[in-house]
């Protein structure tokens, strides 16, 4: 059996710092649009935050509940308060959900979302043993190593 996705709060965090970039520049183009005055630019950031609010909502509407769903409004609204509850929402969702965790884990290496994990190559030597391995994981992975070895 398949070890459960485990996601941690650094990425949780990463993706609602991006959304509320977002939202922050939904609300300066209202702004600029009702003061008749000129766009602001989309950053990067915002950009990032863009993509990863339309996954964190259809993720919440599919796996959520009405309770989940009105996190993601009020956190829209207000995402300066709501911030944190939005997070621990995300992250019971995806502690209970694998297949929520696993979009969120996704939408967060896509958009490139910074969690401070450890980055660069493994390199392995001498004897090693997969016993389950199902495609190709070009961005965070956890190992836990143990020895099989009767006399370590």
């Amino acid at each position: 059996m398949a070890e459960p996705i485990t996601i941690g709060i650094a990425i949780i965090t990463g993706l609602v710092g991006a959304y509320k970039a977002y939202t922050e520049y939904k609300a300066a183009v209202v702004k600029a649009q009702a003061e008749q005055k000129v766009a602001p630019a989309k950053t990067e950031e915002a950009a990032k935050g863009e993509q990863v609010a339309q996954v964190v909502k259809a993720a919440v509407q599919q796996h959520g509940n009405d309770k989940d769903r009105n996190a993601i409004a009020q956190f829209e609204d207000e995402p300066d308060d709501y911030r944190e509850a939005l997070e621990r929402k995300l992250l019971r969702l995806a502690e209970t959900n694998p297949a929520f965790a696993q979009q969120l884990q996704t939408v967060a290496q896509q958009a490139n979302i910074q969690t401070g994990g450890v980055q660069g190559s493994v390199n392995v030597s001498g004897e090693g043993k997969v016993d389950q391995a199902t495609g190709v994981n070009t961005g965070t992975m956890t190992y836990q190593a143990r020895s099989d070895d009767k006399d370590a």
